[in-house]
């Protein structure tokens, strides 16, 4: 009996052994692919990247709305448009939602559960390892004269990308802006260059008809923005 029991035990501390070698070998993986993405993020270049698209709202949130068009279509129907450019051009798309299936609300949400979404589309970025985000979202304004893209960022980090794709921007027929800094939840503290996006006025006929007769021009110009701030990266110091 106690011969068996001594058997059994061995068997178990084996067993054990082996279980905590590959959890530690799992970390390990983990910890390289994590500190490998860190030091990939800055390298020069966008082919062969993953670029995160979130298009704003969805679902049972509609965001703006105006001469029965709403923000979340048009927030679709542009990251479409990017996405097609980007992959066009060897660049790896995610998107946080598809339609309105994803990250969307199915329900009137309250501003917790509102933060705990932009919280959740924050997450899937750093999950999917992407190199850059870049939130798709369409303006409003009580004066429908106001038009315009404009492009916001929260760091230093994105300040750059922000310049790079409102630059590209204003070759639109719309209004020279420049690139603005906010504090908005889904771009900020990211560990990759993030920027929101804000095409164009959807209370603005011109922009509306831009947006919706045009995307894909408007995607080849955030494209360009995106190459544009790329191709200038310096790669970083060594990630610790």
């Amino acid at each position: 009996m106690k011969l068996k029991v001594i058997i059994i035990s061995r068997k178990i501390i084996i067993l054990a052994l082996i279980f905590m070698a590959l959890i530690g070998f799992y970390r390990m993986s983990s910890t390289h692919a994590e500190k490998r993405w860190k030091e990939e993020i800055f390298l020069p270049g966008l082919e062969g990247k993953t670029v995160m698209i979130d298009p704003g709202h969805g679902g049972a949130d509609p965001g703006a709305v105006k001469d029965g068009y709403t923000e979340a279509k048009l927030n679709m129907d542009l990251a479409l448009a990017l996405k097609k450019e980007l992959e066009k051009n060897g660049v790896r798309v995610k998107m946080t939602r598809n339609g309105d299936e994803g990250l969307v609300p199915d329900k009137k949400m309250s501003y917790s559960e509102q933060w705990l979404l932009l919280h959740k589309r924050k997450i899937f970025a750093e999950t999917e390892k992407a190199h850059i985000l870049v939130s798709i979202h369409t303006n409003s304004h009580k004066d429908s004269s106001v038009s315009g893209s404009i492009v916001f960022y929260t760091d230093e980090i994105s300040k750059s990308l922000a310049e790079s794709v409102q630059s590209r921007l204003n070759s639109l027929d719309m209004r020279d802006r420049a690139a603005e800094q906010r504090n908005f939840a889904v771009i900020k503290g990211n560990v990759m260059p993030s920027v929101l996006i804000e095409a164009g006025f959807i209370t603005s006929k011109h922009d509306r008809d831009i947006l919706t007769s045009n995307s894909e021009a408007v995607a080849r110009l955030i494209y360009e923005g995106l190459h544009i701030f790329a191709e200038n990266l310096t790669p970083p110091q060594k990630v610790e």
